[in-house]
């Protein structure tokens, strides 16, 4: 094989195996979103989204999510704490009167001290309804709101809790559906009049139109097995292009996928008993981690800068620095990343991804654009695994 094709099938398989955590993504849509909405202001220096969220400034977005924030402005609740400043008095005033926080001393709130991802957690846990004790205990916070779709593959990093996993996560929240099944966190905040609906008319037809994909995406997850034929073409900044055909078949949390270029191998992605394997240089080694094919892949709405959707077509854009820092490859950057799916009989029918993608070669940058389509077949074959493989 050549070897800007060898170097390309890189590209591929970083675009394939996109999984991980991010750390330090810039959130930006999801706090221009929230203050749309009158949920979140930042400060005088702007969102500074790259720094650790203070107890203070939590208590406040807290109060927002409630939708008790003019009912906090209007009131005059007496607390013990002696470090509370004028301006969030009202917010920590409301949540102490309502029993929704303590402080860290009878006499400190601990308004200056770091808010941990665990206790964020916790507060939009509360917001949706749940209370502690009751469906989760405070120690198993992260675990629940990973339950409930609150914290996802990249809105959260609990070793470097940042204001930027603030507005996504509650951005995120928005989204979930409350504890009493009425509908979602911004249906309700609507409803109470927090939230004027002309204001969130966006962010409430993204939403509306990521849940229809997502009852798509569930209903083609339990369809197992399934194949699909796959198209791919990979050009680089010097013009090369190739164009590949293949087959991936699903079965369970199994997986059987490979691009061919004619007669050869350009990827291969191989998962048994939960260990993935990739086909690179010639050779199939284990990768790093397993991917969850069980539900198929959930697309995390943080993520997405812009979705529409019409007569069951999705097309998705999303923020290149969340999911760039998903790509497995080292040294690989992601500039675009976009994705389109066409519903058939309920079902994704057609999936489309593109990526540019650049890579480090000998000491410069080379530059991908990929494109991979998937299109679900009429009859499932059976995974199909490399001889030779150890499982």
């Amino acid at each position: 094989m050549r070897q800007w094709m060898r170097r390309a099938a890189a590209g591929l398989l970083a675009a394939a195996a996109l999984a991980g955590a991010a750390s330090a993504a810039n959130f930006t849509h999801c706090a221009d979103a929230l203050k749309d909405m009158g949920l979140f202001i930042g400060t005088r220096n702007g969102y500074e989204l790259d720094r650790v969220p203070t107890r203070a400034e939590a208590a406040v977005m807290l109060v927002r999510l409630l939708g008790q924030e003019d009912a906090a402005q209007h009131s005059d609740f007496a607390t013990p704490f002696t470090d509370v400043p004028a301006w969030a008095a009202p917010y920590v005033g409301w949540l102490y009167e309502n029993e929704l926080t303590v402080g860290v001393s009878g006499t400190r709130f601990g308004t200056t001290l770091d808010c941990s991802a665990q206790q964020y957690a916790t507060f939009l846990l509360r917001a949706l309804g749940y209370a502690d004790g009751d469906a989760y205990t405070y120690e198993g916070a992260l675990d629940f709101a990973r339950e409930q779709g609150v914290i996802d593959a990249v809105n959260c990093d609990t070793e470097n809790f940042l204001r930027d996993h603030v507005v996504a996560m509650s951005y995120t929240a928005l989204s979930r559906p409350t504890e009493d099944g009425t509908g979602t966190l911004l249906d309700a905040l609507i409803l109470r009049g927090s939230i004027n609906k002309s204001q969130a008319s966006d962010t409430l037809t993204l939403f509306q139109s990521y849940q229809a994909y997502e009852r798509a995406r569930e209903q083609t997850s339990q369809a197992d097995p399934r194949t699909y034929e796959l198209t791919a073409t990979i050009t680089d900044n010097a013009y090369n292009t190739a164009s590949c055909r293949g087959t991936a078949t699903i079965d369970g949390d199994d997986l059987s996928a490979e691009l061919r270029q004619g007669d050869t191998l350009v990827m291969g992605l191989y998962q048994a008993d939960g260990v993935l394997y990739q086909y690179v240089d010639g050779r199939t080694v284990r990768a790093d981690a397993p991917v969850d094919l069980g539900g198929g892949v959930q697309i995390p709405i943080s993520a997405v800068m812009g979705l529409t959707a019409q007569d069951g077509r999705y097309a998705f854009s999303f923020v290149p620095a969340v999911l760039g820092e998903m790509v497995t490859t080292p040294g690989a950057s992601v500039s675009q990343v976009d994705y389109s799916a066409r519903t058939q009989g309920g079902l994704l029918g057609q999936q489309t991804g593109r990526i540019h993608i650049a890579l480090p070669v000998n000491g410069r940058t080379v530059t991908y654009e990929i494109e991979l389509t998937a299109t679900l077949a009429d009859r499932a074959e059976q995974v199909s695994l490399p001889d030779g493989m150890e499982v």
